[in-house]
């Protein structure tokens, strides 16, 4: 089994692994003011149990659109078994309830307990909200920005939620490469090209104002470079479909590092 690993962990999805652990690590590190070894093992904690059982449950129900959309995924390639990718979910499942009560106090351990419920929720019948359209953006969106919610508490809560409207802007184009696959699986997929980039823009643009009236101003750099890339790539880039999610998706990484050490460290 030890051999498929390297296979069972591309069943989580890279972005999201970065994404949520800089998201709990900023509210922990920027809106309690502190830092200790806790934190750190919080952070990760989160991003390679819980968020990782989401993502891996949405991979064994989505083998069906991965086998147009991704074909050279794990499942649909055949590189591991479902047996495999089920015993690896049981083993995040266990890893993740043990892991949030042993680490986690109070209210926050109820939120954590929600993210599990939630991925339920996102792929499971009977409520399957992946196959919801702009409900399935909000949730996965929301997913993200989540975990600075719950690490940073009310006193950052303008910034974790101008960080929500950033990433619904970003989910938003998550789908646009993976039309084929999603009318296979009878998601309801599907807005036009522009109405998607409009829908992206307006929550930037929303996000960014969101950020300059909080505390946290200079992390409107997450927002305002997302627009450039979308703007530029929608009317130079080639591929743009295929390419545009992406790239939004590692500007948003790297602005957000430089955004936590600059509010961390400005003098």
């Amino acid at each position: 089994m030890f051999h498929k690993l390297p296979a069972l962990f591309r069943l989580y999805r890279a972005d999201v692994l970065l994404l949520s652990f800089l998201a709990f690590f900023a509210g922990r590190f920027l809106g309690k003011d502190d830092f200790s070894l806790l934190f750190l093992v919080q952070s990760l904690f989160v991003s390679l149990f819980p968020y990782n059982f989401v993502y891996t449950l949405n991979s064994i129900t989505d083998v069906v659109e991965d086998s147009a959309n991704k074909p050279w995924r794990p499942l649909p390639s055949g590189v591991i078994s479902r047996r495999d990718a089920v015993l690896w979910l049981l083993f995040l499942t266990f890893g993740s309830l043990f892991g949030t009560v042993v680490l986690f106090e109070g209210p926050e351990k109820i939120f954590v307990f929600l993210i599990l419920v939630f991925g339920v929720f996102y792929s499971l019948p009977p409520f399957v909200l992946k196959k919801r359209g702009l409900l399935a953006c909000f949730v996965t969106g929301s997913g993200i920005a989540y975990p600075m919610i719950v690490a940073g508490g009310k006193s950052f809560l303008p910034c974790s939620a101008s960080l929500l409207l950033h990433v619904l802007g970003v989910t938003a184009l998550k789908d646009l490469s993976d039309t084929e696959g999603d009318i296979l699986a009878g998601r309801k997929n599907a807005q036009g090209l522009g109405k998607t980039c409009a829908l992206s823009a307006f929550f930037m643009i929303l996000s960014a104002a969101g950020f300059l009236l909080s505390p946290q101003k200079i992390a409107v750099i997450l927002p305002l470079s997302s627009l450039i890339v979308l703007s530029t790539g929608f009317f130079f880039g080639k591929k743009f479909r295929q390419n545009i999610y992406r790239r939004i998706i590692f500007v948003t990484g790297i602005t957000a590092v430089l955004a936590i050490a600059a509010l961390k460290y400005r003098p």
